[in-house]
């Protein structure tokens, strides 16, 4: 049986391949909005769109003022 740790990284490996399937050719503040609106957290969508988590944050701000996520 696989361990708590073991299924910890596996669901880690499927959100980011569906986080890359949802993406599409998105780049930039529609990425991070995508993104958000899938659920993920900053930290997890800097990595997923190689910038920081204060960029993603900023972001997110920006984009909450024009629509809500």
């Amino acid at each position: 049986m696989a361990s708590p740790e073991d299924l910890g990284k596996k669901l880690d490996v499927l959100i980011r391949l569906a986080a890359v399937q949802l993406l599409g050719e998105k780049t930039g503040a529609e990425a991070i909005a995508v993104l958000t609106r899938a659920g993920l957290d900053n930290d997890l969508i800097a990595d997923l769109v190689a910038t920081t988590p204060a960029t993603v944050r900023a972001t997110r701000s920006r984009l909450g003022k024009k629509e809500k996520l």
